[in-house]
């Protein structure tokens, strides 16, 4: 995999999630998703997590730790900061905050080489994984996890090997 078809595959999530976003009326997001948090919530929550891989690849980038810290990183205070940050948000300010997320995101990885994405190792702050593992648990794999708590769309099928040659055949 290069970095266009890593681009072209976290786009396809993005497309099902940007589907199921679209298909919600701004009632609708304020509507119950997971335990206390709305679907408003849950597009906030997934904005943070799109930032904080267009965080990660710069600062990495940059020859600097992206959060540093002698504490553990505590995945479940972090996402109980950023519900109680986003707490109150519009639906349109979440919309259009989740919107720029990606997009920045998509530059962020346009910008990188193909090493800093793909070599193993490359930075310590990953742990020996490459970057672009990172980026997926951020992006198409995290999305998956929560489009369950967005309404089913019947017409969007899981991503196929077919869907992906297609669009990396798009994208040369």
């Amino acid at each position: 995999m290069n970095k266009h078809e890593f681009a072209a595959t976290v786009r396809i999530g993005h497309d099902r999630l940007r589907a199921a976003l679209d298909s919600l009326s701004d009632d609708e997001l304020a509507l119950p998703a997971q335990g206390e948090w709305t679907r408003r919530d849950v597009v906030a929550h997934i904005e943070w997590w799109e930032r904080h891989s267009t965080h990660v690849i710069a600062s990495l980038r940059d020859g600097r730790d992206p959060y540093p810290s002698d504490e553990p990183f505590d995945l479940d205070a972090r996402n109980a900061r950023v519900f109680e940050e986003s707490r109150g948000r519009t639906a349109a300010d979440v919309r259009s905050g989740e919107a720029a997320a990606w997009a920045d995101l998509l530059l962020a990885i346009a910008g990188a080489d193909e090493a800093d994405l793909f070599e193993p190792g490359r930075f310590a702050w990953t742990a020996g994984e490459p970057l672009v593992e990172i980026i997926h648990g951020d992006t198409d794999r995290h999305w998956a996890e929560h489009l369950p708590h967005l309404p089913h769309l019947p017409h969007l099928r899981p991503a196929g090997p077919d869907d992906v040659a297609e669009t990396r055949a798009e994208a040369r």
